[in-house]
């Protein structure tokens, strides 16, 4: 008699991971999307097939919008905070258009900053090892592909990332000498401030204040593509692409959600919020309609990048991206905290600006090397400023004649320190510090601008949220480390190249 059928594993990781799916379905063995038995006469219209396929056309709702140019009135009053656009054209204007497309002036002039590598085609199973999901445990068997994260120096990526069994590519936070090759669309401007805060020298109030900017480099030889898992992020992202090109997919978590599971269902569309970032256990490459019946539902749109291209993502939009040749790409981003101010007057004063010109909450490698997170690749870290800063500000502002003293200053602080757990060493010594440095008349009191112009108290803040963060955390460069849970299950080894 034939031999048992091994029982199908409730989840498994995604095809391109396993790199079957990691090209054109013309491209890839038949067997890699074929339904087998029972299932393949009865199967839903779609079933197993990619992302984009003809036979998903019932729910394509359409490009997303592609405009030539945008103004802050527009973008606040009819895009955020939940409509996706691409701005055709526009990242031409950069420097990076050209310069990021060599290879020897990203060595020569980025080669020596520290990048954070993961896998070209995105799994996140490893993040749910052993829990139960969708009423079924998550078993992670020995030939399971870890997630692996490696930081290394960006010149030795780019000495290896055309090699294809090399299968990395950079997803770092761009370190602050490349932002002035960078430069942003004003769309995004006029986001209100603290009454108390300039803005960036130079800048002004109308620059919005930008949290995080990150770099994304890879190569993509012959027809083959990286992948990322169907997520989405909290923040909203600017997006400009400067070689290669991306596919993207996209659905509005507020009216599609229902149709689509999601891992750890942090999303609630009736606030259009979420409790985190979260990503699905549908495969772009490989959709499974029987496991996941109702997703043939779910309205989707699409639009591709080109080198040239720059793209605005609303936090908690629901993507997937495949990237294809040398990649190349910029993006900057704000969070979803930011409110339109109308008295900017819908224009953007004084047009595109390089993202150098901007006040971004954290840098890399930072501001100077005394910080915790000197040299730390910080993506998704505390928003200090609001945090702690406005309301600091805001108890300034509320004090007599508008000046907070000493003692007012002091005692916040150390609520501040209690609040966020932390256990800064000589704090306090930093905290009079601060003081004295905003406190340039010596009268013991200081006005609410003085917080925000306070290199002391920036510091302090920052190291307080990196602190909050677990510190500096392991980051050990040509070190890969293998994620198998989110519990802290992981091995490491050096990389030999």
């Amino acid at each position: 008699g034939k031999g048992k059928q091994k029982p199908r594993e409730a989840f498994t990781q995604n095809c391109a991971a396993r790199k079957l799916c990691n090209r054109p379905l013309s491209e890839r063995d038949a067997s890699a999307n074929a339904a087998s038995g029972k299932a393949a006469s009865a199967a839903p219209k779609g079933h197993l097939l990619p992302l984009g396929h003809p036979d998903f056309g019932a729910s394509w709702a359409g490009e997303i919008d592609s405009v030539e140019d945008m103004d802050p009135q527009t973008f606040w009053t009819k895009y955020w905070p939940k409509r996706p656009f691409k701005l055709k054209g526009f990242a031409k204007k950069s420097p990076a258009y050209t310069k990021w497309r060599d290879d020897a002036y990203i060595k020569e002039n980025f080669g020596h900053f520290k990048a954070k590598c993961e896998p070209k085609n995105e799994d996140r199973l490893t993040d749910y090892c052993g829990q139960v999901k969708f009423g079924q445990r998550v078993k992670c068997g020995k030939d399971i592909i870890p997630h692996t994260e490696t930081h290394m120096r960006l010149g030795k990526f780019v000495d290896h990332y055309r090699h294809l069994d090399f299968d990395k590519y950079v997803i770092t936070q761009m370190p602050d000498a490349m932002a002035s090759d960078f430069v942003v669309p004003s769309f995004h401007a006029c986001a209100r401030r603290h009454r108390a805060d300039p803005g960036p020298a130079g800048g002004g109030r109308w620059m919005t204040q930008m949290y995080e900017n990150n770099f994304w480099l890879s190569y993509n030889g012959g027809r083959n593509f990286s992948t990322s898992v169907i997520h989405y992020d909290m923040n909203h992202q600017i997006m400009c692409q400067f070689d290669g090109t991306k596919e993207w997919f996209m659905w509005d978590m507020a009216s599609e959600g229902k149709h689509i599971p999601m891992w750890s269902g942090l999303y609630n569309s009736r606030t259009n919020s979420a409790k985190g970032s979260d990503d699905s256990p549908i495969d772009g490459e490989r959709v499974d309609l029987v496991k996941w019946p109702a997703f043939a539902q779910a309205k989707w749109s699409n639009t591709t990048l080109e080198a040239g291209d720059c793209l605005y993502t609303p936090a908690l939009h629901l993507h997937y991206v495949r990237s294809y040749g040398r990649n190349a790409a910029g993006m900057t981003m704000f969070q979803g905290d930011e409110r339109y101010d109308t008295d900017c007057g819908g224009a953007a004063p004084g047009g595109p600006s390089p993202l150098s010109a901007y006040d971004t909450m954290w840098s890399f490698p930072e501001e100077d090397k005394s910080l915790f997170g000197w040299n730390v690749v910080k993506m998704g870290y505390p928003n200090w400023k609001r945090l702690w800063l406005w309301p600091l500000a805001d108890k300034a502002e509320k004090a007599t004649g508008g000046r907070l003293r000493r003692r007012a200053f002091t005692k916040h602080v150390a609520r501040l320190m209690k609040e966020a757990g932390g256990s800064l060493d000589g704090w306090e010594a930093r905290a009079h510090r601060a003081f004295d440095e905003m406190d340039a008349d010596g009268d013991g009191a200081v006005e609410a601008e003085r917080l925000f112009g306070s290199r002391e108290l920036r510091f302090l803040l920052k190291d307080l949220a990196v602190e909050m963060e677990g510190g500096g955390g392991e980051q050990e460069e040509d070190t890969e480390v293998d994620r198998f849970d989110l519990q802290g299950t992981q091995e490491k080894r050096r990389l030999e190249l």
